[in-house]
């Protein structure tokens, strides 16, 4: 059984199989001669390899693959989830407590890989998978899921901290940045779950108009980090009421029209990598700058400003704050003695 536990890690190595973008949850039963396989994967490809080597093992003359593919949905046959919640976390496993993965905010699409009691394990849009309670989600069709993205019935449209009251004027709806509605009147404005409200307070900006206001360019990206200043750190967060060093990133670049995958150590294969300079000072606004806090592997991730200054989401600051790439604080010698690299990901 050792042979076989090493098998599955050494297929898994030679697949690149991340288990925060993918599902390989693979175990063996051996009865005699014959292997069998258990559990459940995305990977088709990688398991079908596991297959194969597994019946050149010794003593090995037969393997039944009964690993479950996913996506199997739901008992209903629904396959895609759209976000009702302001914020929904995602979990590691399905229970609570369990460690916080993520967040996804109201309006994101999710596919729903599988059930189990109250919860879904879904992929998010930008890859990452985990678990949600169901009261954060309504589920549907791929067609129902995509309705909703276009606005079907109204304008879709982004909100910038969006307030909503009902008809009784009582807020119902306190709404973060990214958060997807649907506009159906001047002020009146729809939630995924049919819920509609008119605002109050805040922004809801309609797609088409986004990268009028947030365009792909450096200068446009550092106003709207700053934005964020003054934003406590959570681990797992991904909106101003907490957030993370890589979900802000991710949610400033997102507003642009950048996608970027969720953890630092996957931002820092986006885009070109390029030279800062002496003192960071070759450095654009919206270019990204990467930490090693412990070892070789990237674990923090800020945004260049200007002559070498950096806003991030960072715990030692106790949430998003600026720091000097040449500044005499103890913290940014710390921070230039454990950069890795700069990268580039908007257009020249």
């Amino acid at each position: 059984m050792e042979a076989i536990e090493k098998l599955i890690e050494a297929v898994r190595a030679a697949h690149h199989l991340d288990p925060r973008s993918s599902v390989f949850d693979i175990r063996a039963l051996r009865r005699s001669s014959t292997l069998e396989l258990i559990g459940h994967t995305t990977e088709n490809a990688a398991l079908q390899d596991l297959v194969e080597r597994a019946g050149k093992l010794d003593g090995i003359t037969d393997v039944i693959d009964s690993v479950v593919r996913l996506p199997i949905g739901t008992e209903s046959g629904e396959s895609h989830g759209v976000v009702r919640a302001a914020l929904a976390p995602v979990y590691a496993e399905p229970a609570v407590p369990a460690p916080q993965l993520t967040q996804l905010v109201l309006g994101s699409r999710v596919d729903l890989l599988a059930e189990n009691g109250d919860w879904w394990r879904i992929r998010a849009e930008d890859g990452y998978i985990g678990w949600v309670h169901r009261g954060y989600v309504m589920s549907g069709s791929a067609e129902w899921a995509q309705a909703w993205e276009r606005g079907v019935g109204g304008e879709p449209a982004v909100s910038l901290g969006a307030e909503l009251v009902d008809e009784d004027d009582t807020v119902f709806a306190r709404l973060p940045w990214g958060a997807r509605i649907t506009r159906l009147s001047h002020d009146v404005y729809e939630l995924p779950d049919g819920r509609r409200g008119r605002l109050v307070n805040g922004e809801a900006v309609p797609v088409d108009r986004l990268f009028d206001r947030f365009p792909p360019r450096g200068d446009s990206v550092a106003r709207t980090a700053r934005r964020w200043l003054g934003s406590p750190y959570l681990w797992g967060g991904v909106a101003m009421g907490g957030v993370d060093c890589s979900g802000f990133t991710q949610a400033v670049c997102w507003m642009h029209g950048i996608a970027m995958p969720r953890d630092s150590d996957m931002q820092a294969r986006m885009g070109v990598e390029i030279d800062p300079g002496a003192g960071f000072t070759e450095l654009r606004p919206g270019d990204l700058l990467f930490f090693a806090e412990h070892g070789t592997t990237v674990s923090h991730v800020a945004i260049a400003l200007h002559d070498g200054h950096i806003i991030h989401a960072s715990i030692r600051n106790g949430g998003v704050a600026l720091n000097s790439m040449s500044g005499d604080l103890p913290y940014e010698a710390w921070l230039r003695s454990i950069f890795v690299t700069a990268r580039r990901v908007l257009p020249d």
